[in-house]
């Protein structure tokens, strides 16, 4: 595994492709088939988005938890228990909490539109929502810093020490993620919007964040040498999963998968972030400027992207364009929104000093 000044150009590329995917798949949530209460639902929509987005969540915030665990172990065995939770409150408490509530604003603004334009009920009493006087403030995408902070817990109570085999933990992982599914009867949970934690969803990433707690970054290179026969596997896991998901959506469909079915999305999920890996590892052998660049802007492109692209989503809705230009145009403006503003606040040294809580490092990241 390639490194350079401390980085690992394998785990530089996880990190901005992962962040580029999470664009990717919430640009595509206005063409959904399926109703899911977004701010918006585009004219032009076709069921190969509901199989991208659902594959996508799969296995994307999966990695990032997985990451995450990767670099916690890194910091703890660096600096010690206290200076994790140091590097936790400057790197993820304090982010949280200077963007919850400007993103909860803009975002309930944003579905409050979308909802008078489509001219349909209210959704937004059914996500909980913290009320102080009249300003709910809502989680949104930044539930991943919320359950990020609980699970960085687990560094008080895991092994300072590698797995030895690599190959073995996409194995546990599938054990335990399908316990998981099995006790809640679905193939993927739900996006959590509460800030009550819910111990399904807690459960189920942490699995990834000790995965990766446990992956030394050499070890990356055993899911690069064997991509693909995980290629393989994943996708005849992924085929084997085509009638269930299908079942799942039609008309009086059961409460409950099958419990085969529930097992196959489990081990289709890990599968999925070992290939994820993996060809980050073959794709990214050496540095490359603009994979670092993206790599140091995945962060800030996380938390400020969402409020953009459903602003974009809404401008675009009743355009009587082509929808895959639409999506087009609305993943790039917001790619490029998103950089500028980053490489403008990286410039500005007094406004966003290096050692603020956004600002890029070579090796402690969430």
């Amino acid at each position: 595994m390639e490194r350079e000044e401390g980085r690992i150009h394998a785990l530089d590329g996880a990190r901005a492709f992962a962040t580029g995917l999470v664009v990717l798949l919430h640009g595509l949530l206005s063409f959904l088939e399926t109703p899911i209460g977004w701010a918006i639902k585009d004219r032009s929509t076709h069921l190969a988005a509901d199989f991208v987005v659902w594959v996508g969540r799969a296995f994307l915030m999966p990695v990032f938890f997985l990451l995450s665990g990767m670099v916690s172990r890194g910091i703890v065995t660096r600096r010690g228990l206290r200076g994790f939770a140091r590097e936790r409150a400057t790197r993820v408490l304090v982010p949280l909490l200077l963007a919850l509530v400007p993103v909860s604003a803009a975002m309930n603004a944003l579905w409050d539109h979308g909802r008078t334009l489509e001219g349909r009920a209210a959704v937004g009493s059914q996500v909980p929502a913290l009320h102080a006087s009249e300003l709910p403030v809502t989680l949104a995408h930044l539930w991943f810093l919320y359950y990020l902070l609980l699970l960085s817990t687990l560094a008080a109570v895991l092994p300072r020490r590698p797995a030895r085999a690599p190959l073995a933990l996409p194995a546990i992982a599938i054990a335990a993620v399908s316990v998981v599914l099995l006790v809640a009867g679905k193939l993927q949970l739900d996006t959590p919007l509460s800030f009550l934690v819910e111990p399904q969803i807690a459960a189920y990433f942490a699995v990834f964040f000790a995965w990766g707690w446990l992956l030394d970054p050499e070890g990356l290179a055993a899911y690069t040498r064997r991509l693909p026969w995980l290629v393989g596997l994943a996708l005849v896991l992924l085929a084997a999963l085509v009638p269930p998901l299908l079942a799942s959506t039609a008309a009086g469909a059961p409460a409950r998968a099958p419990a085969w079915a529930l097992v196959t999305s489990a081990a289709f999920s890990c599968l999925a972030v070992a290939v994820f890996l993996g060809t980050c590892g073959r794709l990214v052998t050496r540095a490359r400027p603009l994979v670092r660049l993206l790599a140091d802007a995945s962060y800030f492109v996380y938390v400020t992207h969402l409020p953009i692209v459903v602003l974009l989503q809404i401008a675009a809705a009743r355009l009587a364009w082509p929808g895959p230009l639409k999506y087009t145009g609305v993943v790039t403006l917001t790619a490029a929104i998103c950089l500028a503003a980053f490489l403008l606040l990286r410039t500005a040294r007094r406004a966003f000093p290096r050692s603020g809580p956004l600002a890029p490092r070579s090796a402690d990241r969430a």
